[in-house]
């Protein structure tokens, strides 16, 4: 969405915070309208390392700051926007009618390599995570570790996360696909994977990013068979071509929608979008999964 409306390769996607606050508003605003239950900070790759990479570290309290405020300025002008629309009321407080929203502060991972295959030591990529999280003022309503490649930063994410916040925490690791099953690229297996977050305290478990709704339907029966935590799923909208030198997402929405609704039959308990995945694609899944809820309801009663 960010690049669609003029974000250049090399730019930090959340320095947009401080330098057109609007437009990261109006593309929350955006899901929100599409039926989306919880929206993301623009916050992903808002560690310290990644922002000191970028030439803008030092501005680290203040982007992610931000961040947290556009996402819930974003909630909040939603709620009154519906009570005005609904009940010709101006009263932010929900209803019936108007469900609450929620905002998800984002934290990917650090972009650090750890020992051995790297030079940072679990210490610090804790207390990247650590600062990450000092750094960023504001109430949220969960905090969502995402796209997490290496079992051990996921953990050590979580542990740094717990150890400053008493936030809901959710850690969404990423997999890979290949004939053994469904690994990272550091080669943790899915279901182990699932346990040991489990084990370690975790809120919430999930995967996102990389694979495909249809592969992501497959992944989910391995992590419901691993854990009675409410699981997250968010995969990508299919497999992305290269044309004009841009990814470009060729899946429908309504396939992908439909594919939500298996996650739902498996047991999921969240669903929602990666890359690719605009507006569109989240009006789909909301109409769908209430119309197929209600069904189902209506089915057992």
């Amino acid at each position: 969405m960010l690049i669609a409306k003029g974000l250049q390769p090399g730019m930090p996607p959340e320095e947009w915070n401080r330098t057109r606050p609007s437009l990261v508003r109006e593309i929350h605003s955006a899901y929100l309208d599409a039926g989306a239950d919880v929206i993301e900070t623009n916050t992903f790759g808002g560690t310290p390392f990644r922002l000191t990479s970028y030439g803008v570290g030092d501005m680290i309290g203040e982007i992610n700051t931000t961040g947290v405020r556009l996402a819930k300025e974003a909630v909040e002008e939603f709620s009154r926007g519906h009570n005005r629309s609904t009940t010709g009321s101006s009263d932010p407080a929900p209803t019936a009618k108007n469900p609450k929203r929620y905002v998800a502060l984002s934290l990917g991972p650090t972009g650090m390599m750890m020992q051995p295959l790297g030079n940072f030591t679990e210490n610090e990529i804790k207390t990247e995570f650590v600062k990450t999280m000092k750094s960023t003022i504001g109430t949220i309503d969960l905090i969502l570790i995402e796209t997490i490649y290496d079992l051990r930063e996921g953990l050590l994410a979580l542990e740094a996360v717990k150890s400053v916040s008493e936030t809901p925490v959710a850690v969404s690791l990423t997999f890979n696909k290949n004939p053994r099953g469904y690994f990272t690229v550091m080669g943790d297996e899915a279901g182990e994977s699932i346990k040991k977050l489990t084990g370690a305290g975790a809120d919430v478990v999930g995967a996102n990013c990389t694979i495909t709704s249809t592969e992501m339907t497959e992944l989910a029966v391995r992590l419901r068979e691993n854990t009675d935590l409410p699981i997250l799923c968010q995969p990508n909208a299919g497999q992305p071509t290269i044309r004009d030198g841009a990814h470009v997402y060729e899946q429908r929405a309504e396939e992908f929608a439909q594919h939500m609704i298996d996650l739902y039959d498996v047991g999921i308990n969240a669903a929602g979008g990666c890359c690719g995945t605009t507006p569109d694609f989240i009006r789909e899944v909301s109409i769908r999964l209430q119309n197929y809820k209600s069904s189902d309801a209506a089915s057992a009663s």
